[in-house]
């Protein structure tokens, strides 16, 4: 228990949402201590730059307007609009090395959160998270696996869970710190929920009687899923939370999610995905230094306060907290009228820290930015990675239709050493 929280439940003096009956309260301490590791993912849609965020060029050709300011990494700099990361490096593993080669967004947004290439698999690969909830299931009445806002529908909407089935779909939430929709107001409402979720119960019962019943489990678990949101629906009610905490993380809608999203993981939520926007927003093809600083600050004042808050409550060394997009921006500066940057895949940066990483710099790009120089990082390298944090073997197999699926492409991918 940090010291801060301890504090806060002396001063409340038993209060329900800040002192030790909350603290000490039995449920609330055997759901936290069934949940060994948790991962927030915060997606960058669109592809951020590299060169405005974690590897700045400044001075050169490639590097455009923006200043870079010291972090608390000797030698490492940082985009002059990321003060908070930049204080928080010496906390943070960044990857410099990244490359990839898929540079279509809906391509790359898929092989950014499944590990697959979608032209590569059987059947519809499911989210990384999704593997994660499978893998390392709460055992609780909590939801698993969270989505907190979308990237807009159609093509950019978020991976499902594939062929793993509805039972590992994350739990969707709108954004703007917002819980989910259309959930029974009242207790007549909540009653009718259930006398319908029992016939329903029954109907499926007599329907799966002498059959294979996948679908019908999974259908099962869905509603399942819902029952138990019924029972935990304050979890998502960050008004409870105190104003100085809500102050901290900013008054964005990505500050307001990440909030949310560090809520959840403190009363024992698994796996929680945020998305910075609906929308491409990091897509930044035209106007990109006039609107670069505004998207930057509002990312920095976000995630720089989920990395504190985290630490600050003892949920640091047990959550693994994810930076990225789907791809990086082009050294050249193009564009007609007011100037921005294109897709690049070749070479670009993302950062992630806590649940036991070691911090500091991965990789490294050439003079320019236009090329790998060190230590290339691949995205099955990544996810490699990720699951070995996590404690999931990542050359498990999964199965679909009695046919093996590994958690990357081929099996390919090989944890990245320098961080574990």
């Amino acid at each position: 228990m940090s010291r801060r929280l301890f504090l806060q439940g002396a001063v409340a003096g038993g209060a329900a949402l800040g002192g030790f009956g909350r603290l000490f309260a039995a449920d609330n301490a055997d759901k936290v201590a069934r949940q060994a590791k948790h991962v927030i993912l915060v997606f960058m849609s669109g592809g951020p730059s590299q060169f405005e965020t974690w590897d700045p060029k400044t001075g050169r050709p490639t590097g455009g307007p923006h200043m870079n300011a010291q972090t608390t990494v000797p030698g490492v700099r940082f985009d002059e609009y990321m003060p908070n990361l930049a204080r928080l490096a010496n906390t943070m593993a960044v990857v410099r090395s990244m490359t990839s080669d898929l540079g279509d967004h809906m391509e790359a947004h898929y092989l950014a959160q499944t590990g697959h290439k979608p032209t590569n698999v059987v059947a519809t690969a499911p989210h990384w998270l999704s593997v994660c909830a499978r893998q390392k299931p709460t055992g609780s009445d909590l939801p698993s696996y969270v989505v907190l806002g979308a990237e807009g529908g159609g093509n950019m909407a978020v991976p499902g869970p594939g062929f793993l089935g509805a039972g590992y779909q994350g739990l969707y939430c709108p954004g703007k710190g917002k819980g989910p929709e259309d959930l029974p107001a009242s207790e007549k409402d909540l009653d009718a929920f259930r006398r319908r979720d029992a016939l329903r119960k029954a109907m499926s019962g007599r329907f799966g009687d002498g059959r294979t019943t996948t679908g019908t489990d999974s259908h099962d678990a869905a509603f399942g899923a819902v029952d138990r949101l019924l029972r935990n629906r304050a979890l998502f009610d960050i008004s409870k939370e105190p104003p100085k905490r809500v102050e901290q993380y900013g008054p964005s809608a990505l500050g307001k999610d990440c909030l949310l999203a560090a809520r959840l993981v403190e009363q024992g939520v698994p796996f929680v995905r945020v998305q910075h926007q609906n929308g491409l927003a990091w897509d930044k093809h035209r106007r990109a230094f006039d609107s670069q600083r505004h998207i930057t600050r509002e990312f920095d004042i976000a995630t720089g306060a989920l990395i504190d808050d985290l630490r600050d409550r003892g949920l640091w060394d047990k959550t693994l907290v994810v930076l990225m997009g789907e791809f990086g921006r082009t050294p050249e500066i193009l564009g007609q009228g007011p100037p921005g940057r294109n897709h690049w895949t070749k070479s670009w940066s993302l950062s992630f820290g806590g649940c036991g990483v070691k911090p500091g710099v991965v990789g490294s790009t050439n003079e320019d930015g236009t090329a790998v120089k060190e230590r290339p990082v691949t995205i099955p390298d990544l996810f490699a990675t990720f699951y070995t944090l996590l404690g999931i073997d990542p050359r498990t197999e999964l199965e679909h239709e009695g046919r093996p699926v590994p958690l990357t492409e081929n099996s390919k991918g090989t944890p990245v050493k320098e961080v574990l």
